[in-house]
């Protein structure tokens, strides 16, 4: 079996088929079809999961989020990997490259 691939700035992530989404109150709950786990994710979650509908890189992700949130690359590049790393590790996210 072979490792997961390693995220960085250039990785193309999009949201893994496996699993139901839909929106509470304006933030996403998911339920893994894959691994019987139900998830609620926070207001800037909320708003990875939706942009993640489409493939994208990690650096067009972080654009994404500090065009929208007040936070700096260099602050949100970390935090967004580290999200984007366990929603992998849940197999909510498919990285493609």
């Amino acid at each position: 079996m072979s490792a997961a691939p390693t995220l960085t700035a250039q990785s193309v992530v999009v949201r893994s088929p496996e699993q139901v989404s839909g929106d509470l109150d304006g933030k996403v709950v998911l339920l893994s079809i894959e691994n019987g786990e139900y998830y609620n994710m926070n207001a800037v979650g909320s708003r990875i999961w939706a942009l993640l509908e489409n493939a994208m890189t990690v650096t067009e992700l972080v654009d994404h989020l500090t065009a929208e949130f007040e936070i700096t690359a260099e602050l949100c590049q970390p935090e967004a990997l580290t999200f984007l790393e366990q929603l992998s590790k849940d197999k909510l996210l498919k990285i493609e490259g």
